[in-house]
C-alpha cells in the first residue's frame, strides 16, 4: 500500500477542486463546488483564495464565477517545451494524415488510461475527431494495445486490474488474459488493431513509439469508419506499412536504434 502518511491534505483538496474545472470545463459557483466536492463553503472559499493569490484560479467581475487561471497555461507551456515526443511527432502525423487521408492520433500512457496528447485530422467531410486532452481506455483502443504489449505481464495486470474492463460493445476484450494473448500478436506483428471494440462501426490500428532506451512511451494511431462491418477493406496493406513508418521515424527522432 502507498505511504499516505506524509500527504498535504490541504494540497489534496486543491489538486480535487482543480479536478471539478477539468471535468466540467466551465466557470462554476462556489455553491457548485461545494456541491460537488462535499465540503463546505468556507473550506471551498479559502482554498479558492489561496489559488487566485497565484493565479491559478480566476474569479469572473461579472457573475462572481470561478475558472483555471492563466498561471496553469504557463505550466502548460513549460510542459510542452520539454515534451519533444509531440514536438517531433507532429510533422510525421501531418504526413501521415496526407497519405492515408485518415485521422491521426498521438497518446501516452498516463495514470492507467490514454491520454490524447496530440492529433491531426483530414479535410474530409467524413472523419472521426478527437479532442487533445480526452482520455480512453487502454483495454479496447489499439494504442493501449499497443503501448502494453511492451510492458512486463504483471504490471498489464495491475493496470486492467486498478482500471477495469468495462465493456462499450459486445466486442470488448474481457478477460485480461484474452487481452495478454492479443499483445503477444502486437509484438509479433509491429501493429496493434480493434475493431468495434470501443465504438460500433469503428475500428483503430496503432504502432508503439519508442525513446532513446528503448521503452515504449506512446503510440500513434489512425481511427477508421468500418463500413457494413467488412474488416478486411477496413484498411490497406499501404495504410498500415504507413503507419508502421511514421511510429519507426519518430522513435528515430526520438534516439531509438530498434
Amino acid at each position: 500500500m502507498p505511504d499516505t502518511s506524509h500527504k498535504v491534505h490541504a494540497v489534496e483538496k486543491a489538486i480535487a477542486l482543480l479536478d471539478c474545472f477539468w471535468r466540467e470545463k466551465r466557470p462554476m459557483s462556489l455553491t457548485e463546488l461545494s456541491r460537488m466536492t462535499g465540503w463546505p463553503k468556507s473550506t471551498v472559499h479559502n482554498l479558492l483564495s489561496s489559488m487566485m493569490d497565484s493565479s491559478v484560479v480566476e474569479q469572473s467581475p461579472a457573475d462572481g464565477k470561478y475558472r483555471l487561471g492563466l498561471h496553469l497555461f504557463e505550466y502548460g507551456c513549460a510542459i510542452s517545451e520539454h515534451w519533444n515526443v509531440v514536438k517531433l511527432a507532429r510533422p510525421h502525423l501531418n504526413a501521415l494524415v496526407a497519405k492515408t487521408g485518415e485521422s491521426a492520433y498521438l497518446a501516452s500512457l498516463n495514470a492507467d488510461t490514454l491520454l490524447i496528447v496530440d492529433s491531426a485530422e483530414p479535410n474530409n467531410v467524413f472523419r472521426v475527431a478527437s479532442t487533445v486532452g480526452n482520455r480512453l481506455p487502454v483495454h479496447c483502443t489499439s494504442q493501449g494495445k499497443a503501448i502494453l504489449a511492451y510492458q512486463d505481464a504483471a504490471n498489464v495486470r495491475r493496470i486492467l486490474k486498478r482500471a477495469g474492463m468495462k465493456s462499450y460493445t459486445v466486442d470488448t476484450i474481457k478477460s485480461a488474459e484474452a487481452y495478454l494473448e492479443q499483445l503477444k500478436l502486437v509484438r509479433q506483428m509491429g501493429i496493434a488493431s480493434e475493431y468495434e471494440e470501443y465504438h460500433n462501426g469503428m475500428c483503430s490500428f496503432a504502432a508503439p513509439i519508442f525513446d532513446y532506451e528503448g521503452v515504449c512511451i506512446s503510440a500513434v494511431g489512425i481511427v477508421c469508419f468500418l463500413h457494413s462491418g467488412d474488416r478486411k477493406s477496413a484498411v490497406s496493406p499501404e495504410t498500415l506499412e504507413a503507419l508502421k513508418n511514421t511510429a519507426e521515424a519518430i522513435s528515430t527522432e526520438l534516439g531509438w536504434h530498434g
